[in-house]
């Protein structure tokens, strides 16, 4: 977790994350953060880049850059997904983090409704707006599905299906809320 902070206030968020809860961590504190990684596992098979919101760190290239220098078989980069469908030159520096790097980005519902309930806010056009910029690049992506029983459990199969699509999907997660 590079950062507390976050774009979003989403009701669920089990970090209490907002623009205004927390710090970033330092580009220091975070790189040695990495590194004990790094010592403990020697060749880490993933590690995620998490907050909050990571896209909002200010030295998130910096920090991306010494992660790849690491022995780290693959690096996830935990988004709620605003910062790609906002803009497309930021989607495509991602782009150059491949091979062994990934988005996992946050996909709810397709009910306004819903994402109301799980993100304060509906965000589907964010969420369809990223993930054409990924399709454009081909980046690959998994879809996280925050799941809450009788909200949009009822959402599986069209999530599924709405992920076999989308050219940059790998695969869908489903994460339970407890309630």
């Amino acid at each position: 977790e590079i950062t507390d902070r976050c774009n979003l206030t989403c009701p669920t968020c089990y970090a209490g994350s907002s623009p205004t809860y927390g710090r970033h961590r330092t580009l220091i504190e975070i790189k040695k953060m990495l590194d004990v990684i790094v010592e403990n596992e020697k060749e880490p098979d993933v590690v995620q880049i998490s907050g909050g919101e990571p896209t909002i760190h200010p030295d998130f290239f910096e920090i991306l850059d010494y992660a790849k220098s690491l022995p780290i078989k693959h690096i996830m980069l935990n988004t709620n997904g605003v910062k790609i469908a906002k803009d497309f030159d930021f989607a495509k520096r991602l782009a150059a983090y491949e091979p062994d790097f990934e988005i996992y980005l946050q996909f709810d519902s397709f009910i306004e409704g819903s994402l109301n309930i799980l993100r304060g806010t509906d965000l589907l056009k964010i969420r369809k707006k990223a993930l054409a910029n990924l399709n454009k690049l081909n980046l690959s992506t998994t879809l996280v599905v925050t799941l809450q029983k009788n909200l949009n459990d009822d959402e599986i199969g069209k999530t599924i299906d709405f992920a076999l699509k989308q050219k940059c999907v790998r695969g869908v997660t489903f994460q339970p809320t407890q309630v």
